[in-house]
């Protein structure tokens, strides 16, 4: 019977259906084609991990539509929504998707336990699927995975050791990197968190890009010691706060709003409140954020696009006095009418900027103090918020639409490793682990 069982699960994957009894002829092969993400299947034991399969028209190259069948083989559960939920020790599964009609994959899922506590991780979310994907900092091996079940943003590393804060859609997700175990607080409904950062006293923000002017734009959680978050305030900010970046050791909180064309200074309280301090006009739709404070520095990237403002569109880098919010110099163009610059990292010691074009596929490199352009670094699709990890001078940029990780030494502006694969449309990375 096992034989039979197996020789039938064989046919079933190979996408091939038998002839009629006595036709003798060779066999029918299916039309179409099932995919199914993610391919690497390597989930931490306890979580969930999950599956989208697409069954391609050969004809048309586009979704037929038909349902999927899901089914496991081996431990744990899956459900018909793709959702799977490891057993809380390691081992191996088999997981089949199948469209009901002969045609169907199988995927072999890893269920593996955390990661040694003295290894040094990379970490990506993607927005696309809820996902966060572990590597080994030094060659890019993924080591797991685990679905958080929203929309993986904004990530930080939190002060408290082994800590990991995730902006997922409605809630402020803080993982246990050392067990792989998370807890999450709610924002509340018509929230939808973007970028988070840490902050002085055990605390945390995190930006709201659905919020008016005015409106919950920030919210301030903090965190105990065992990693569970607690929301103790929230602030207004401008119309669609995005950016956030912390100074003077977590006491200070520079928030950018896209809609409303400015960055806003906030002093932070042990409760967690937030002083507005300071206000200061921008050039149009201020994105990312990055402070240099060592030259006290705030480096602001204009996302501005000829979608919204036309031949007068002017996207580019800006550069402010973080002490009096004075902007230092002019607008500073990254590229093309249609660059589209995202996100800012700062490796003061190397002195250099980086700034993204998601709409170039570009990273451009400026030197520091004069900001001189040094470079433009190619990337995948749409890169997004780039990392910088100061120990190792290591770049880390997220192409969205190309779903991999670029890689560079920020010294010698090389390439450190070829592009890591990852989850759907990753937007943030995180390095955590031991510093020298």
């Amino acid at each position: 019977m096992k034989q039979l069982l197996t020789a039938g699960l064989t046919a079933l994957l190979a996408g091939t259906l038998a002839a009629p009894s006595g036709g003798g002829s060779a066999p029918i092969p299916f039309a179409g084609r099932l995919l199914v993400r993610p391919r690497q299947a390597v989930v931490f034991a306890g979580n969930s991990l999950q599956f989208q399969a697409t069954l391609l028209d050969p004809q048309t190259a586009q979704g037929a539509g038909a349902p999927i069948r899901w089914s496991l083989i081996g431990p744990g559960s899956i459900t018909q929504s793709g959702l799977y939920r490891a057993p809380s020790t390691p081992g191996s599964a088999t997981l089949v998707a199948s469209t009901g009609d002969g045609l169907a994959v199988a995927t072999s899922i890893r269920i593996v336990p955390p990661p040694p506590p003295r290894l040094r991780l990379v970490i990506s979310s993607c927005y696309d699927d809820g996902m966060l994907n572990v590597y080994r900092a030094g060659d890019g091996d993924l080591l797991g995975s685990l679905t958080l079940g929203g929309r993986a943003a904004g990530l930080a590393v939190a002060r408290n050791p082994g800590l990991l804060l995730v902006a997922d859609e409605t809630r402020l997700v803080v993982l246990d990197l050392t067990r792989m175990r998370w807890i999450a607080a709610s924002a509340g409904p018509n929230v939808r968190l973007s970028e988070v950062t840490t902050l002085a006293w055990g605390l945390a923000a995190a930006s709201n890009n659905d919020a008016l002017a005015g409106g919950r734009g920030i919210f301030v959680y903090r965190i105990s010691p065992s990693g569970v978050p607690h929301l103790v305030a929230t602030a207004a900010a401008g119309e669609t706060p995005e950016g956030l970046a912390a100074a003077d050791g977590g006491r200070t909180l520079f928030v950018s709003s896209i809609n409303s064309n400015s960055v806003m200074r906030f002093a932070v309280t042990p409760g967690g409140r937030l002083h507005l301090t300071a206000v200061v006009h921008t050039a149009a739709r201020p994105f990312g954020v990055a402070v240099d404070e060592r030259d006290h520095e705030l480096f602001v990237a204009d996302n501005d696009t000829p979608t919204i403002n036309g031949m007068r569109a002017r996207p580019g880098l800006e550069r402010f006095d973080t002490r009096s919010l004075r902007r230092m110099g002019g607008l500073l163009p990254t590229g093309s009418i249609n660059a589209l610059p995202l996100g800012v990292a700062v490796d003061a010691s190397a002195g250099r900027v980086f700034v993204t074009n998601e709409g170039e596929s570009r990273v451009i490199v400026y030197g520091l103090p004069n900001l001189r352009r040094d470079a433009r670094l190619p990337t995948g699709l749409t890169p997004w918020l780039p990392t910088l990890d100061p120990q190792e001078h290591r770049l880390y940029i997220p192409n969205a639409r190309a779903d991999s990780i670029s890689i560079y030494d920020s010294r010698t502006l090389h390439r450190v490793l070829p592009d890591v694969a990852t989850c759907s449309y990753p937007t943030s990375v995180a390095v955590a682990g031991p510093r020298r």
